[in-house]
């Protein structure tokens, strides 16, 4: 009788292990949860499999991208790390945890993970739109605009990057410029409503404000935040 008992123990635990999520289907569900924006499972998955395996590159890091997302800025650094540190040849942690950083106004350390991540792969485009924002940020408009035109080199079609290039061109006084950028970038992409804001920004600024006030106004009615005060200002008589 108690050889039995053992015996069925032991299937009872094999059973229970056997039903056990094997860190490949943790990771792939973890991958799942997280293209559908369910961040707070993809966190659970990845937790589960770094009880398993501690030091796997690509559940440290999108574990930090998850609790990025949960918002939880601070301690998504903790897992940026943890991924740099198994694996300090990827930049992709490095280019997390600058955005991370750059959440907590941690600006400088931001800069020093991008540019390490830039040295390790240098035709990532969002590498170049983080630190270009970062430069902008600071007024360094010239060298924002280089990581802009970079980016651009990389992907000419990207309306996000065209978009950010036109405002450094017309921060520096170049609205020609900066017209022909916000007019590339809304034919890849139409709803792209802060292009419209800057766009009409450039217009007046080239004296064309009837053109100027239009795009405005085209911002209006997409909702884009800030434009009211500039309508008010420019466009009404």
């Amino acid at each position: 009788m108690q050889k039995n008992l053992f015996i069925n123990a032991l299937i009872l635990a094999f059973i229970i292990l056997s039903c056990s999520p094997s860190s490949e289907e943790l990771l792939d569900q973890g991958i799942l949860a997280m293209d559908a924006q369910d961040y707070q499972s993809a966190e659970a998955n990845f937790e589960k499999l770094l009880e398993k395996s501690p030091n796997n590159y690509t559940a440290l890091n999108a574990l930090g991208v998850a609790k990025y997302r949960l918002g939880k800025s601070e301690e998504s650094l903790t897992f940026f790390t943890r991924a740099i540190n198994a694996d300090t040849t990827n930049y992709k942690a490095f280019l997390n945890r600058g955005i991370a950083l750059v959440a907590l106004e941690r600006d400088n350390e931001a800069m020093l993970d991008f540019d390490y991540a830039i040295d390790l792969n240098s035709e990532i485009v969002d590498l170049y739109l983080n630190r270009g924002a970062v430069l902008f940020k600071y007024g360094e408009m010239d060298r924002a605009l280089f990581d802009f035109e970079y980016a651009l080199n990389i992907s000419p079609n990207s309306p996000v990057v065209l978009l950010n290039k036109g405002k450094a061109e017309l921060q520096i006084s170049n609205p020609d410029d900066a017209v022909f950028s916000f007019k590339k970038a809304l034919e890849y992409d139409p709803e792209l409503t802060e292009a419209y804001y800057w766009l009409g920004l450039a217009e007046i600024a080239r004296d064309n404000k009837v053109e100027g006030c239009n795009y405005l106004f085209s911002a209006q009615s997409m909702n884009f935040e800030g434009v009211d005060e500039l309508i008010s200002k420019n466009c009404m008589q």
